[in-house]
């Protein structure tokens, strides 16, 4: 597989991502500036990619140990190398597994909080990518989002969190799916490409075990009217607060 090596946060974060196929984009680093992470927490990334979220979790979090679970072979092995180009791979464990056979490797309860970027289209939804290794990323071929959410609360302690991404125009599915898991949802936000466009992604945070209580917060511009980085995603994209 060829790939390319990129870099995040003004190249604090250097990695390696296939040249075709599967690549991150803006959802990754949007994501891992939702997530609250706790002194002393372990933490468990569903479905890894080549580890870009895992690995910026790693960096800004310096005591976090975060399992990444990936079940595509290429990009759990990229998911590992990137672990190790970028200094947190006795922290950031990648295994290859695939989401449905979490219950039979891990153990139940073993982590404080989960994190997901899940494939957004169901099976056979609009025009497939040509490249297999996108398919599988972002259309439910290999687990849907009830799979994903099954595994999260399987996974999650009483009280434990977990934080997803996902599009607007499917947000019911996944708040029922969350309740239906013992997964409530706490805190929601929308994120939009720019004022006056509509949304294109939200981010939800959900609890185990909690009450209702639903807060929705301010939305997220990705852009300004001038075509730049809104003053709020500047340091979303460009800025690593690192050792918290």
């Amino acid at each position: 597989m060829e790939t390319t090596l990129d870099s995040l946060f003004s190249g604090r974060i250097k990695l390696l991502q296939p040249k075709e196929g599967y690549r991150f984009s803006v959802d990754a680093p949007i994501l891992a500036s939702w997530v609250k992470v706790k002194r002393g927490e372990k933490a468990l990334e569903l479905g890894t990619g080549n580890g870009v979220i895992a690995v910026i979790l790693a960096r800004k979090f310096k005591e976090l140990e975060i399992v990444a679970l990936e079940v595509q072979k290429e990009l759990a092995e990229l998911a590992k190398k990137n672990a190790e180009l970028n200094g947190v791979s006795e922290r950031m464990r990648v295994l290859e597994m695939d989401v449905k056979e979490c219950h039979r490797h891990l153990e139940a309860q073993g982590f404080d909080l989960v994190v997901c970027n899940p494939p957004y289209f169901p099976k056979g939804h609009g025009r497939l990518s040509l490249h297999t290794q996108e398919v599988l990323a972002r259309h439910e071929v290999l687990g849907t989002i009830e799979d994903f959410l099954r595994a999260s609360s399987y996974l999650l302690k009483y009280g434990g969190r977990c934080y997803y991404i996902y599009p607007p125009e499917r947000l019911l599915r996944l708040l029922y799916a969350m309740k239906a898991h013992r997964l409530e949802p706490k805190r929601l936000r929308f994120v939009h490409p720019s004022p006056g466009k509509p949304s294109r992604m939200v981010l939800v945070e959900a609890v185990k075990g909690a009450k209702e209580g639903l807060k929705v917060e301010s939305p997220l511009f990705i852009f300004d009217q001038k075509g730049g980085y809104t003053h709020e995603m500047w340091p979303i994209i460009f800025q690593l607060e690192e050792g918290k």
